[in-house]
């Protein structure tokens, strides 16, 4: 008999043997070297005979396969620790969410990837319609230049052999920079464009212009860019409030927002303890964190195979991370009504492999703040690295929260439950755990576009960040980042615009950023029937879907776009965000009122909006393996480089 679940009762034919002990044996066996058995073999060997018998109805090849899989089960178990059982349980609620039907699509999905016959017939269909989407992209980007652009004489496939004026090139610059900025500066896209104002652009080119030739990897022959950098760091460090220590110089006079007077009346002076790099944006900031724990965890304790846990709404650069340095990212369901991560999701998700715990302030989808707080607490707890990516909102946060401290975003509630006062969490180096953080100055800081760091709590941490080489034949080389020159000129308008607009500036245009962003968010609640914001979003994204069966939120989007706005679709849940920026001020109404009348449009006319994201959203979600569709995003990306 073969037993797929404990019974109730012991069976009556097997208790004898199972309660057989020496004393009831009256004669003494004796094991196949033909010495006695102990009173503890005898009790071995009768119960071993037990399980012959349990087993005897079945043939050696299945003991045989039921050995063999269990053992690899164990030893998965083993080397991989719980993650088995993560990726198991991630399996049952992905089963769960598409369904048995979509699910057995899947594996027959699959399994037809392996036949060749089946595998070349799907590539080939794939290859067509990847070729077709190309075209179309290509067509539609193309349509969008200005005439003059698709003349000869400005398509360049090859070097032009005769040198061209710069007065001439100038105009014609000049002329697609008008014609592209027509189709961001009315206020109308979500994010991408962090405009800081017209005073402000013309002012950071004249840095950067100063600055041109500038190169950080050589600090003798730019000081300066050098000394900028570095104080660029300390700002952003102090921003989020990272740990001090004393120093012995005194400042008389002065001002220390970080420690009180002396008791003789002089202010100390303080440096941070914590350290940073400049970077060229939020993805390298967060490959170059994760690399550092990889390579802490292999020289420290010896992980070969490390993971990183995040919620799924944490950024794609930390897939890219895993993908690129050889990690394994264990993703974390979020509620779907609140947008935020179960604790005890993550802290059984732990494993001996886990080098890394990371969350948004706020995630990039939904602009929900993950508790950072509890998060840093587990890592704390485990020992393990945790990092705060604050890219999107670094330069917007800290100002909020230093906005509700003055009292100049009032007191008054909405309808939702929601106050504009609702307190920031903290998602900084005050949390215990916090070891990173990542936050970019060309998004709210106002920064040419390059332009972020990558924050520790140690220099030792920091330290695995750096590439050395010894031994190269062109001397020792080391640098901090993924790039070897940088530069300079991105800097200097970095330190330009921080100190220009120094926390007053900032708390003022953050002020009109976050009214806007609770204006919008009211409005969805309260007066557009048929769609719902997910989540509690505090800062400046506010994500809605549609609360109605019928109600494509997709096709809402299409709708907006015919009306010039550019929205960004998202997916888990399908719905639509807006990511606020200084360019939106003044525009929640126009922004209702659009988001309103393109409600009720489909909601009378459905099919006039199938196509676009409505369309590709649509085939991605029925679909029972998505990754069919990633030639068709290699070739998307293929076309950013097509002249």
């Amino acid at each position: 008999m073969l037993y797929c679940t404990i019974p109730h009762q012991t069976p009556t034919n097997l208790a004898p043997a199972l309660l057989l002990t020496a004393r009831e044996t009256k004669e003494k066996p004796i094991d196949i070297m033909g010495a006695p058995l102990s009173t503890p073999s005898r009790f071995l060997n009768a119960n071993l005979a037990v399980i012959d018998d349990i087993l005897s109805p079945l043939s050696p090849t299945q003991i045989i396969t039921a050995t063999s899989v269990s053992t690899c089960l164990a030893l998965a178990a083993y080397n991989h620790g719980s993650s088995t059982v993560q990726s198991l349980r991630q399996w049952v609620k992905w089963s769960h969410r598409h369904g048995l039907r979509t699910t057995f699509q899947y594996y027959a999905i699959q399994v037809a990837k392996i036949l060749p016959w089946t595998r070349r017939r799907i590539d080939r269909d794939i290859q067509k319609q990847t070729d077709d989407m190309v075209f179309q992209v290509e067509t539609e980007w193309n349509d969008l230049l200005d005439p003059s652009a698709r003349l000869p004489e400005n398509k360049h496939h090859s070097l032009p052999i005769r040198t061209t004026s710069t007065s001439e090139l100038l105009s014609l610059l000049k002329k697609w920079s008008d014609f592209e900025s027509l189709r961001w500066n009315q206020g109308q896209a979500s994010g991408a464009v962090y405009h800081g104002g017209s005073q402000l652009l013309e002012f950071l080119s004249r840095v950067y212009g100063l600055f041109t030739v500038a190169n950080p990897l050589h600090p003798d022959l730019f000081p300066y860019v050098r000394k900028m950098e570095g104080e660029i760091v300390a700002m952003m460090i102090g921003l989020f409030h990272g740990r001090v220590k004393s120093d012995n110089s005194y400042e008389k006079d002065g001002e220390d927002r970080n420690n009180e007077g002396t008791p003789d009346g002089k202010v100390e002076v303080s440096r941070p303890v914590c350290c940073g790099t400049l970077t060229s944006g939020g993805t390298e900031s967060i490959l170059l964190a994760c690399k550092s724990y990889r390579d802490r965890a292999r020289d420290l304790y010896g992980i070969t195979c490390p993971e990183i846990i995040a919620p799924v709404t944490i950024h794609a650069a930390f897939e890219k991370a895993a993908h690129y340095f050889g990690m394994k990212l264990i993703q974390i369901e979020v509620d779907e009504t609140t947008s935020e991560v179960n604790i005890n999701d993550v802290r059984r998700a732990i494993t001996r492999n886990t080098v890394l715990i990371a969350g948004s302030a706020p995630n990039f989808p939904h602009g929900v703040i993950d508790p950072i707080q509890k998060l840093a607490k587990i890592a704390f707890e485990n020992n393990i690295g945790f990092h705060s990516d604050c890219c999107l909102g670094g330069m917007i946060l800290p100002f909020v929260e230093k906005l509700q401290q003055l009292g100049r975003l009032g007191e008054t509630g909405d309808d939702t439950g929601d106050s504009i006062t609702a307190p920031v969490p903290i998602f900084d180096f005050r949390a215990q755990g916090v070891t990173s953080i990542s936050a970019d100055m060309h998004k709210y800081g106002y920064a040419p576009k390059g332009s972020s760091v990558v924050m520790y709590s140690s220099a030792e941490l920091q330290h695995y960040q750096y590439f050395v080489s010894l031994d190269w034949t062109g001397g020792i080389y080391a640098s901090p980042t993924l790039l070897g020159s940088r530069p300079g000129a991105i800097s200097a308008a970095t330190w330009a615009v921080m100190v220009h607009l120094g926390e007053e500036g900032y708390l003022e245009i953050t002020e009109g950023i976050i009214r806007t962003a609770r204006a919008i968010k009211r409005g969805i609640c309260n007066d557009i029937d048929g769609l719902e914001v997910v989540g509690n979003p505090l800062s400046s994204v506010v994500a809605f879907r549609s609360n109605l069966p019928l109600l494509n939120i997709y096709a809402v989007g299409q709708a907006m776009t015919q009306k010039g706005w550019n929205l960004n679709a998202l997916q888990y849940p399908s719905c639509l965000h807006v990511c606020c920026t200084h360019l939106h001020r003044e525009k929640a109404m126009t922004f209702l009122n659009d988001l309103r009348d393109a409600v009720n449009e489909v909601k009378s006319h459905p099919d006039k909006f199938t196509g676009g994201n409505a369309a590709m959203y649509g085939i991605a979600h029925s679909l029972p393996d998505v990754t069919l569709l990633e030639p068709l995003a290699r070739g998307f990306v293929d076309a950013f480089f097509t002249a």
